[in-house]
């Protein structure tokens, strides 16, 4: 089989009207990318960073050697050397899935150098590749996904088997010899302004919705655990810029550390009644404006847990009450710096200029 026509295809549709990330590839002095895959497991650990590409498979035989040369003009070569090197920082090769839509065939490739490339496995259909998903990520979604009807046959097909293509990395920037420097989280706020935008309000669950006599917490606990995961792992530092199409107004904060609640497990498994009550100890916190009474309530009975790197392993601490913003050891994320812009578009590069250079990198 040789595969032929290679081309890009995406499931991300915001990052074209990202006037910030335009602003910052003009005007600073380094150089982005993104990952189009990131799978994390249940120990915590990013197993796999991966890219991808459309292909057509045709009679003949391919050479690992024409499928490197393929992805490199696809890629680029410089942009291709800073993906690899970012992988390294995880101890990983960058993986490179080919698939044909036509026969349904995924091929996947290990790339550890600019000249070496792996054929580690062909998936002679989209559901043997959805499991070897499933089981590299260790658990199956539950929640409904959002089906969009422009979103790729590929991504469609890997929906249907509940296991869907691993998340991205919106942003890491390296210097001008393809070294990474840190990961940037960028955020289109909607449903409120960019200077009102609290990640903490979302973080400590703040919406929730009841049905009948049941009450679901919507936060993003899952959401930054995974950007926590990225940044202990990789040891690069972690930015999240808050922006809007509709507004000049942005805020740059560099991420210090996350104290994540920790649930605990019966028998290996969540114990959601527990989940639940803490959810709602810190949706009831958030909503009544952070009173101390609520604040005190959530560091007297619960216990949150880091993420840190030891041997070159991740592993976790868990802080047990009493629990304090102080200590950094309350549910929350806590940040090195924060920065907020008002009405400037054209200041955002000299803050993030000042924010690296101060960062001593």
């Amino acid at each position: 089989m040789r595969l032929i026509n290679y081309r890009k295809e995406t499931s991300e549709r915001s990052d074209a009207l990202n006037w910030v990330k335009e602003v910052l590839e003009k005007e600073t002095p380094y150089f982005y990318a993104s990952i189009e895959g990131c799978n994390q497991n249940t120990e915590n650990v990013v197993t796999h960073l991966m890219e991808r590409a459309r292909v057509d498979a045709v009679e003949g035989t391919t050479k690992k050697s024409d499928v490197l040369q393929q992805i490199t003009a696809l890629e680029g070569a410089d942009n291709l050397q800073r993906k690899i090197n970012f992988a390294a920082l995880f101890g990983l090769p960058l993986s490179y899935v080919l698939y044909c839509d036509e026969k349904e065939h995924v091929f996947l490739f290990y790339i550890h150098n600019v000249e070496k490339l792996e054929f580690v496995q062909h998936y002679t259909s989209y559901k043997a590749f959805a499991d070897w998903i499933a089981e590299i990520k260790g658990w199956t979604s539950t929640k409904p996904f959002r089906e969009r009807q422009d979103l790729p046959y590929f991504d469609k097909q890997l929906r249907r088997y509940r296991t869907p293509w691993p998340t991205n990395i919106d942003c890491f920037f390296t210097d001008k010899n393809n070294r990474p420097i840190g990961i940037i989280e960028y955020q289109n706020a909607k449903k409120t302004s960019v200077l009102k935008h609290s990640n903490n309000d979302h973080f400590q669950c703040k919406l929730s919705y009841t049905s009948g006599t049941y009450t679901k917490y919507s936060d993003d606990i899952r959401r930054w655990t995974s950007q926590e995961i990225l940044r202990v792992q990789s040891g690069l530092r972690l930015l999240i810029i808050t922006w809007s199409q509709a507004e000049d107004d942005v805020q740059i904060k560099e991420l210090d550390l996350v104290a994540i609640p920790y649930f605990p497990a019966t028998k290996g498994k969540p114990d959601w009644q527990q989940m639940s009550a803490y959810k709602a100890a810190l949706n009831k916190y958030v909503r009544s404006n952070r009173l101390k009474q609520e604040e005190d309530k959530i560091a007297q009975q619960y216990k949150t847990y880091y993420l840190y790197k030891e041997n070159n392993k991740m592993t976790y601490k868990v802080n047990a009450p009493l629990l304090s913003y102080a200590d950094k050891t309350f549910p929350s994320l806590y940040y090195s710096f924060q920065q907020h812009i008002e009405g400037n578009r054209t200041a955002v590069a000299d803050v993030f200029k000042k924010l690296m250079d101060k960062g001593n990198f």
